[in-house]
């Protein structure tokens, strides 16, 4: 995978920002919310101990912001493993995961309202 830019990591951040917003504000649903997050930010390298010193530098200037969207993937993994329960019916269950990463997902944005949490070591 090719190097971001710092500007690129932060139009990356600033778009996944501009997502948890509106999904805590009820611009999205659910579905729409997961869908356009994705696997972010798994699925980029944004890791701070892999590549080029240059990119280390980088990545540790967003560490705090990259760290509230592992938090936010955080969420979004647990309810997604949680999508299919056997001791709650489907219906049910389809009804339950969306109010309650909501609520998870506000209260991340309620705590970190600039975006930024420290990293977990």
């Amino acid at each position: 995978m090719p190097t971001m830019s710092e500007l690129e990591i932060s139009a990356l951040l600033d778009a996944h920002d501009a997502l948890v917003q509106a999904y805590v504000a009820s611009g999205l649903t659910f579905s729409e919310f997961v869908s356009a997050y994705g696997e972010f930010p798994h699925n980029y390298a944004l890791d701070a101990d892999s590549g080029i010193a240059a990119k280390r530098a980088v990545l540790r200037f967003f560490r705090k912001r990259i760290a509230f969207h592992l938090l936010v993937a955080g969420v979004l993994s647990g309810l997604r493993s949680a999508d299919d329960p056997a001791d709650i019916p489907y219906g049910d269950a389809g009804r339950f995961l969306p109010d309650v990463g909501l609520m998870r997902i506000g209260e991340l944005l309620a705590r970190y309202p600039d975006f930024k949490a420290e990293p977990e070591f």
